[in-house]
């Protein structure tokens, strides 16, 4: 599958508002605290604009996300790394076991530093 720049475009975007309605905030908050228009803004979540690579970076910063979340289902290559694995294989435990994966890891990072 070839990559469009509208599928680019839609799901930089559509990320970027979830995150930020998952988090709260304005636009106007965003926008104001990355040093950029409202309307720049707007019209990346609406997938008409994709901004400058620094201004894709420091709303990244600001969100708290990394570009990959931002790219990731657009990729057919996904990077085999000790981080996927965990990520696969947490992602098929019950909510029980996350919780007891979990508090494994917190006693390990406590006692074992």
């Amino acid at each position: 599958m070839l990559i469009t720049s509208d599928d680019i475009l839609k799901t930089i975007g559509s990320k970027i508002k979830k995150v930020r309605l998952s988090k709260k905030y304005t636009q106007e908050y965003v926008s104001e605290n990355i040093d950029i228009s409202t309307d720049l803004l707007r019209n990346i979540e609406n997938g008409r604009n994709i901004g400058s690579l620094p201004t894709l970076l420091n709303i990244c910063n600001f969100l708290e996300i990394s570009p990959n979340y931002l790219f990731e289902e657009l990729l057919t290559f996904k990077e085999d790394t000790l981080d996927t694995n965990l990520i696969s294989y947490i992602s098929d435990l019950s909510p029980e076991d996350k919780d007891i994966l979990k508090k494994i890891i917190i006693h390990i990072d406590k006692n074992y530093k």
